[in-house]
């Protein structure tokens, strides 16, 4: 799936309705295969470590920001990336992918119009939007599984910030959300 709508999408003769369909697929292949990594990735017992290599922070984050800018096509929203010296790890790079990648679907799915900033430093990435926001009561309960908001209009299934929790709990990058409503997340 992937593989062939990243072949259809740069087509010049490609109409928009027809890019924001091939959009959609390949936003579906994405989630899809996040999901399925972060399962498997779970799925092991904590005492047996998924294969490591050391890579830069900055260029799987880059990747994932590149990824998803396709997803904001035709949307007036501004996809901003900003490097301060992102530091090198010695862990298994995919699963910083999925926990960035879900964050910034996150981002793109709630963000109708206006900004979404994406910041390595050295100590922390930061993911910023200016989206819809949540509550206290929702913030409370965003990395609980299978919660959805009652004001989510997308099809997600409520599992992406919790197996963005679990992942950074399993690996010891901790993470954290700020939200207000009306001012993003």
């Amino acid at each position: 799936l992937r593989v062939a709508s990243h072949l259809r999408l740069p087509a010049p003769d490609t109409s928009p309705r027809a890019q924001r369909s091939v959009a959609r697929v390949q936003e579906a292949g994405r989630d899809m295969e996040s999901v399925i990594e972060a399962f498997l990735i779970l799925a092991r017992e904590a005492d047996v470590a998924p294969q490591s290599e050391e890579f830069e922070v900055r260029d799987i984050v880059a990747s994932e920001v590149e990824g998803i800018r396709p997803l904001l096509a035709g949307r007036p929203v501004e996809l901003l990336f900003h490097d301060e010296g992102g530091p090198r790890l010695v862990a298994p790079p995919h699963v910083l992918r999925v926990m960035v990648g879900n964050l910034l679907s996150n981002a793109v799915r709630f963000t109708g119009s206006g900004q979404i900033e994406v910041r390595v430093m050295p100590d922390r990435v930061v993911i910023r939007d200016s989206g819809i926001g949540m509550s206290p009561e929702v913030l409370a309960k965003a990395f609980d599984p299978f919660f959805r908001a009652e004001f989510a209009e997308s099809d997600g299934k409520g599992m992406g910030l919790s197996i963005v929790r679990r992942l950074g709990e399993r690996f010891g990058w901790p993470v954290s959300l700020a939200s207000e409503p009306g001012q993003g997340t």
